[in-house]
């Protein structure tokens, strides 16, 4: 993570530019926490800034991050020159960052719910790590569009330029949860699902992408006939995948062990090289499924006076079923405006943001809050508590 380290800070008149940097509000909260919004280019994000023991500490908020670290880069190292910090620590230096240039398959969730043409076949893979497999897959079948979604920014990056060099025009590539994505996909759309080699997560197995859920609503978006394919090296993932597979009334899956692919990831050659077994499991889905309404962003019909909830705020946990509301902590921008840190969703795949008390309106912030089941929930215990707190 980009950040650098210094003993002082000389805050600036907000709102001001420096360099390629607007750094338009500064928001504390009472945890000795400090937010600075940025805007550059077309990203909006938050520099956060702690104290740590003598220094302070100046990274990229993990909540508002952008599509690229590059971005991130540049804002850190105009925000230290603009507040005349001496850096004790920095990895942010010129010769360390790469040219800023914005990959065309790099997709925000904004592209999948505005502009994302689904009457065209698509095949979809679920963290595609050096995109081997997905890249392999594409030039195959140019024909077809392929989502890769991966969590880790260095591999979206690495791929993206990848894509770029070979000009692979039909693959889209998204930072996003897949466990939540599949959503914004329309009924009988997907021919295939990739899944291979997946985190394990033994030790938090709510977090793994296979799950019941997940193996519904791929049922929901693949096309008659077409196949979700798990692969993994982890027995306790092939048994733990299998059991959830098991789970449904009526399925189709095949099972393999040791099976060659056309192509490798860097992973699997590596777990050959250690005489690790793979297992394959691979669902065909049987069933035609009635669409569902496209999920737009959720927004707010009413506004909240913030000093009032300024005033009355505690750290607040609320549940309805599976979905939860975690108001964690309270910023101050001015005396009327201010904003909300949330975590919120379905407790196996929480959500997290600001709700943005500003300029007598209220929003989400990032923008890209959508109206998922999980999210819905947790919107509406949003508003209720907000509703009991100004009342």
């Amino acid at each position: 993570m980009p950040n650098f380290k210094t003993k002082e800070i000389t805050m600036p008149n907000f709102p001001v530019r420096f360099g390629d940097s607007d750094f338009e509000y500064l928001a504390s909260s009472g945890k000795d926490e400090i937010l600075v919004k940025v805007s550059q280019a077309s990203e909006e994000f938050f520099l956060q800034i702690r104290k740590k023991g003598d220094k302070f500490l100046v990274k990229g908020d993990k909540i508002s991050r952008p599509s690229q670290v590059v971005f991130l880069q540049q804002a850190l190292r105009d925000f230290r020159d603009l507040c005349q910090c001496e850096a004790t620590f920095s990895n942010i230096e010129p010769q360390k960052i790469k040219n800023k240039k914005r990959y065309r398959v790099l997709k925000d969730i904004d592209f999948f719910t505005n502009d994302f043409n689904s009457n065209k076949e698509i095949w979809m893979e679920v963290g595609f790590g050096s995109g081997r497999h997905l890249m392999h897959q594409a030039k195959l079948h140019p024909h077809i569009q392929f989502i890769g979604i991966e969590i880790h920014k260095p591999s979206l990056e690495q791929v993206a330029k990848l894509c770029d060099i070979e000009s692979i025009d039909n693959i889209f590539l998204l930072d996003y949860d897949a466990r939540i994505f599949l959503e914004f996909l329309k009924a009988n759309s997907v021919g295939k699902i990739f899944v291979h080699f997946p985190v394990p997560w033994d030790k938090k197995p709510q977090r793994r992408v296979i799950s019941n859920e997940f193996i519904n609503e791929s049922i929901r978006v693949l096309k008659k006939e077409s196949k979700l394919e798990l692969r993994t090296d982890s027995d306790n993932y092939f048994n733990y995948s299998l059991e959830e597979f098991l789970k449904l009334n009526r399925a189709n899956l095949q099972v393999h062990k040791n099976q060659n692919l056309e192509i490798s990831s860097k992973y699997e050659d590596r777990w050959k090289r250690q005489e690790k077994d793979i297992y394959d499991i691979t669902m065909v889905n049987e069933e035609d499924s009635a669409d569902t309404e496209p999920i737009r962003k959720i927004s707010f019909d009413s506004y909240y006076d913030f000093n009032l909830i300024k005033e009355k705020f505690s750290n607040t946990i609320e549940q309805e079923g599976d979905s939860f509301l975690h108001v964690e902590d309270i910023f101050r921008i001015n005396d009327d405006a201010g904003m909300l840190k949330i975590s919120f969703g379905a407790s196996s795949k929480n959500e997290r943001a600001y709700v943005l008390f500003l300029d007598k309106t209220l929003q989400y912030f990032p923008d890209n809050i959508l109206q998922t089941k999980a999210n819905l929930k947790a919107h509406n215990l949003l508003n209720n508590w907000l509703k009991e707190i100004v009342s």
